[in-house]
């Protein structure tokens, strides 16, 4: 039986009651009714244990309904776990609407708890959902929707996740909701492409959607240029005067003028002239010039750079640049040298380091911006990739040397901190015996000896398979392209080809060899945009001018975000959710003035590194 919406009053009420649950995954669930049974306590005064020892007694379909208030008891005390065990047994395709409904809701509460994003996925794309909407009340469609766009973004799908959130804030009343919705939809605009989003600013069903996505066009395009995106962004506002987003801008585009206005007029660059970082630096300049060149051949304007040799004296070097009127400093590249300029008491202008400091600072030092290209960073965002996708127990396989120990506990930390379990680390040298490695990892010699004492206690010669330990889903492997090649062909000889394989981005050679990456088959690992970038003016530029390795493609893709970044340092600072899209990666500032990097993912297919979405199958074929 269908239900009438309330007035707008009543539905201010129920709106206000769901509060910050919106950003903070609660249930958002209406209250229970009481219990029928005469005598008996109100349902919300009631423990979990009491509740099912109620539902024990009780009939469908109250025995239902207090089922999932005892489900409910136990979200509220985080015993997600129990939840989980009582929902999934429950047959939510014989449950009346309304109970059909909260189940669904609680379910993808649990899973998205959890970190079961393909679970939620499924639940809250179930057809007798979309049946269900009408007869909703405000407060749970509210929640069941915010749910909705959480787990659109997580897997991938923006276009679902704007049109979600769209849709949210026609619903929800509660400012400080509001405005964290807001921010939610804009951060999944910013992940679709510019293509993608200039063809939605004309296509895309009804005016308000198209309007969000002319506005994140204008925001994801002409990130170089402040001036140009101003320029649209004041054309956007006389031509979308209706706009909800007229009176809540986005913060990232609202702190354009005083970007343009304070943009530095001359920028130091510290890089190494000389000795053994002298072809390092020389890459990160060819990346960092060709990027300058390419701004001003467009008519942008560009800043007076001076160029100063970081081999020496660095804190001569740096003061200088001052004394010779820089407004930004860019560089060392030296980890050392970093560190040496990390430990100054202050900076009298702001420094933009292409590395980062060993030890980092123990708070956060004014003007001081850190960038690099941190495995560790790598090794975080294989954790969260993998946990996405469903798995939780990790095997670990790097080489014996100081810098994947970093990344491997990087990894280690970001994985437990999720839920996973590390079950087994294992590391090599270069040469060494390779299957011994695989086999020792996966306990073969324990499954064949076992073998060995069936056939010895029974007197009979057994025909069996040996098998790999059951308690491995990925494994994260950190190798060079050569190690690679030899260690993946192992674990499908002994037995444990179906596990997927997660890298860092050092898998990649950068350079396409079908034939010899045949043996890398299946391994995902994150990777720089600008490996794939084929169209970047940039890079055609450089492969144009200069006769670089490839080696060094990374190095030339830090210079040109270094670069990119120089006039974004103040927005990505005050703004947690800004994003700036450049050659290594998605770029965001974290509190310390660390920026981190979210790389693209890719996968090796018939021996080519292909890109991948932001989630993918683990049943997909190679």
């Amino acid at each position: 039986m269908s239900k009438t919406r309330p007035l707008k009053g009543a539905r201010l009420l129920l709106a206000l009651s769901l509060g910050l649950a919106l950003g903070l995954g609660g249930c958002g669930t209406s209250p229970d009714k009481p219990a029928s049974t005469k005598g008996s306590q109100q349902p919300a005064k009631l423990s979990a244990k009491a509740l099912l020892e109620q539902a024990g007694q009780a009939v469908s379909p109250e025995r239902e309904r207090l089922i999932l208030a005892a489900a409910e008891r136990y979200i509220e005390t985080g015993k997600y776990e129990q939840a989980r065990r009582l929902l999934i047994d429950m047959e939510s395709d014989t449950l009346n609407d309304d109970a059909y409904v909260k189940h669904t809701d609680l379910l993808a509460n649990v899973a998205l708890q959890e970190g079961s994003n393909i679970l939620a996925f499924g639940i809250l794309t179930k057809p007798r959902l979309e049946q269900q909407w009408s007869a909703m009340e405000p407060a749970q469609e509210l929640s069941l929707r915010e749910k909705r766009a959480q787990i659109f973004d997580l897997m991938g799908e923006a276009e679902r996740s704007v049109s979600e959130r769209v849709l949210l804030s026609s619903l929800i009343t509660h400012k400080q909701s509001e405005k964290a919705n807001l921010n939610s939809l804009w951060h999944s605009l910013m992940s679709i492409n510019l293509a993608r989003l200039e063809q939605l600013a004309m296509s895309a069903p009804g005016d308000t959607e198209r309007g969000w996505y002319a506005l994140a066009a204008i925001g994801k395009n002409n990130q170089l240029d402040l001036d140009q995106q101003q320029t649209l962004l004041q054309r956007w506002q006389r031509e979308w005067r209706n706009h909800p987003a007229q009176s809540n801008l986005p913060d990232d585009l609202r702190l354009l003028k005083s970007l343009i206005a304070s943009q530095p007029r001359q920028i130091a660059l510290l890089l190494p002239q000389s000795g053994r970082l002298a072809e390092a630096g020389q890459a990160v300049r060819d990346g960092f010039f060709a990027a300058y060149y390419q701004a001003l051949a467009q008519g942008r304007q560009v800043p007076e750079v001076r160029q100063y040799d970081s081999t020496g004296d660095i804190i001569a070097a740096y003061e200088q640049a001052i004394t010779d009127g820089a407004q930004l400093v860019i560089g060392p590249l030296d980890k050392e040298k970093v560190t040496e300029l990390s430990l100054l008491p202050g900076f009298k202008v702001p420094l933009l380091t292409l590395n980062y400091p060993e030890p980092a600072p123990a708070q956060a030092v004014d003007n001081l911006y850190q960038f690099g290209l941190a495995l560790e960073d790598e090794a975080r965002q294989v954790a969260r990739q993998a946990y996405s996708e469903g798995h939780r127990q990790a095997m670990v396989i790097i080489p014996e040397q100081e810098w994947s120990e970093r990344s491997a506990r990087a990894f280690s930390a970001e994985w437990e901190k999720l839920g996973g379990i590390v079950v087994n680390r294992s590391q090599f040298k270069t040469g060494s015996n390779y299957s011994r490695l695989v086999k020792d990892a996966l306990l073969i010699e324990q499954s064949q000896q076992r073998t060995t004492q069936l056939q010895n206690l029974l007197g009979i010669k057994l025909e069996t398979t040996p098998r790999s330990r059951g308690d491995v889903d990925m494994i994260f492997l950190i190798a060079n392209p050569a190690q690679a090649r030899q260690i993946k062909p192992t674990f499908a000889f002994h037995y444990a080809g179906s596990i997927p394989i997660y890298a860092t981005s050092q898998v990649y050679t950068g350079e396409p060899n079908a034939k010899v990456d045949r043996d890398l088959n299946g391994i995902r690992f994150n990777t720089m945009p600008w490996l794939f970038d084929t169209a970047s003016p940039e890079k055609q530029a450089i492969k144009q001018y200069t006769q670089s390795a490839a080696v060094y493609d990374r190095l030339q893709a830090l210079g040109a975000d270094a670069f990119r970044l120089y006039a974004r340092l103040p927005q990505l600072a005050q703004i947690e959710q800004m994003r700036l899209y450049g050659a290594t990666g998605t770029l965001r500032m974290l509190p310390d003035g660390r920026i981190e990097r979210e790389q693209i993912w890719a996968r090796f297919r018939n021996g080519l590194a292909q890109p991948l979405p932001m989630v993918v199958n683990a049943s997909e074929e190679y």
